[in-house]
């Protein structure tokens, strides 16, 4: 029979365990994985839908109209999403890539602790406490505690000759030098967002770039700071997508063999960094007179980039083809190997299919923006193709509405998409296996086909709409902007891309829950006190 103090020592044993598999890198991704779902189950408590649903925000909370609040809001929460975001693929590096031991502690707990500061403050700096600025200074502390654990990660992937350890066939060099140079371009991206908030210290006085698209008399900020801003977003959420490029191929490739591994570890690194320094010149465009365009050096970077990530999402279904049909994979044809991968690996399909899928709705979509930005050519003498081309890509000359709503909306496409991509990369690490693994593999499928998908539609059809694209702004027609456009013309297209959020927040609801059972049963136990 058991004695009372044995019965208390189990139960002390089991909660421990259960905090031992806490302080492991997947415990530290699904604990962060799940305060990022808060922050998000928060903001919607007083969501416009929620308030058109009900006729009230659930939460009591009544925001301040003015734009330049609105603005400070809005930062905070980009930036309580993003670190922790950050934080989540730096565990997974850590437990993927090469970090010299001594290191990986150094990075692991001070990011821990300063993503969740940061963006906990953040979060009631902006939304419960706008006066306690005692919350903005710990919010500084939690990202100082974060800039602190890149500095370690760039000290601990740094290659030698003797780290890491190198084996005939591998190229360990090249994707070690990769994650070494992706840690500096970070930490230098990182530091001009930083540099630029530093002029605003001595007040709240907010800096959001969508809101200078186009020049306008009364601008109260140098060009610099906003051309910095701009530079600053971009970059970042540019490198959090080479971090999950590098991270993803690591896992697809262990071993780090093969042709198409080499050529994409070469490709990759004057691509980001090509990439890193045509953002970079962006802010100082209004000083300095560059030969030629910064942003045609952004392009060129993002095209490399691109084409590594068609690599990979071959080489991944190509090794989850051989893997589900074995033996038979030499004799299968094309068709019988594309089936193998989407019946017998739905988490490896979606997976690679996202970084195929991520041109179509936002890298394309992208440089359709961008190009069409320079306005409406019409030289005299102009072939009449060149006319034609024009009148279509002059976001510059049609509502101010629309191309607000397409620089904002394009960004958090890919920010999304990137969520994704590390959900389903997570599933398969845990080697969730059962109805869940399916069930969660076509949710996020179908989510991001329908979200994305619809997305692109509603982002650029009313630049496409000629008599919406001709109003000389965005008062002309809908006031109230893109938004009253579609309820005019096609209500149910954002119903449907709302519907594809949906099935990607359950999906992420049932992978929380199952880690939660799964904890509880001490299926994911560990034995011993990680680093």
């Amino acid at each position: 029979m058991e004695t009372k103090n044995e019965s208390s020592g189990s139960k002390i044993d089991w909660l421990m365990k259960k905090v031992n598999y806490g302080a492991t890198y997947k415990g530290l991704i699904t604990f962060t994985l799940v305060w990022e779902f808060v922050i998000i189950l928060f903001l919607s408590t007083f969501s416009e839908p929620i308030e058109l649903i009900l006729g009230q925000p659930l939460l009591p909370i009544v925001l301040d109209s003015d734009p330049v609040e609105k603005a400070g809001r809005l930062i905070m929460v980009y930036h309580s999403l993003a670190v922790p975001f950050l934080a989540i693929c730096t565990y997974f590096g850590l437990e993927i890539m090469n970090v010299r031991e001594k290191f990986k502690s150094r990075i692991k707990w001070p990011l821990f602790i300063g993503s969740i500061l940061a963006s906990a403050s953040g979060m009631a700096f902006a939304y419960i406490f706008p006066d306690g600025w005692i919350l903005h200074g710990l919010y500084l502390v939690g990202l100082s505690l974060c800039f602190y654990a890149g500095i370690m990660l760039l000290l601990g992937v740094f290659p030698t000759k003797s780290f890491p350890e190198r084996k005939d066939g591998q190229s360990v060099l090249l994707g070690q030098s990769a994650m070494t140079l992706l840690a500096l371009c970070i930490l230098l991206s990182v530091i001009l967002g930083g540099a630029i908030g530093s002029f605003f210290g001595n007040g709240m006085i907010p800096l959001l770039a969508e809101y200078f698209l186009r020049p306008y008399d009364h601008v109260k900020y140098a060009e610099i700071f906003v051309d910095a801003i701009k530079a600053h977003l971009h970059i970042m959420l540019a490198l959090v997508d080479v971090i999950i490029l590098l991270i993803v191929y690591r896992y697809t490739v262990p071993d780090q063999k093969g042709k198409w591994y080499r050529i994409s570890m070469i490709l990759v690194m004057p691509g980001m960094l090509i990439m890193s320094i045509g953002s970079w010149a962006v802010t100082f465009n209004s000083v300095i007179s560059f030969p030629f365009d910064m942003h045609y050096l952004i392009y060129v970077g993002s095209a490399i980039l691109v084409t590594v990530g068609i690599i990979l999402a071959f080489t991944g279904w190509n090794k989850a083809s051989k893997a589900v049909l074995g033996d038979d994979y030499e004799s299968a044809s094309w068709l019988s190997r594309s089936k193998a991968v989407i019946t017998g690996a739905p988490v490896k399909f979606a997976l690679y299919f996202q970084f195929i899928w991520v041109n179509f709705v936002m890298t394309f979509g992208g440089i359709f923006l961008a190009l069409s930005l320079r306005g409406p050519t019409d030289p005299e003498g102009a072939s009449p193709l060149v006319k034609v081309f024009d009148s279509i890509l002059s976001f510059r000359d049609g509502p101010l509405a629309v191309e607000t709503t397409v620089a904002r909306g394009h960004w958090h496409v890919l920010a999304t998409l990137s969520a994704v991509i590390l959900l389903l990369l997570l599933i398969d690490m845990v080697d969730i296996q059962g109805a869940a693994r399916k069930v969660m593999a076509w949710l996020l499928f179908a989510g991001s086909v329908l979200a994305f998908g619809f997305a692109l539609i509603y982002l650029y059809a009313p630049h496409l709409d000629q008599v919406w694209a001709n109003a000389s702004d965005q008062l002309a027609m809908y006031p109230d902007g893109v938004k009253e456009y579609w309820a005019t013309n096609a209500f149910w297209l954002p119903l449907v891309l709302d519907f594809g959020i949906l099935l990607i927040t359950v999906a992420l609801i049932v992978f929380c829950v199952h880690q939660l059972i799964q904890i509880i049963k001490g299926r994911k136990d560990v034995k011993e006190w990680p680093e």
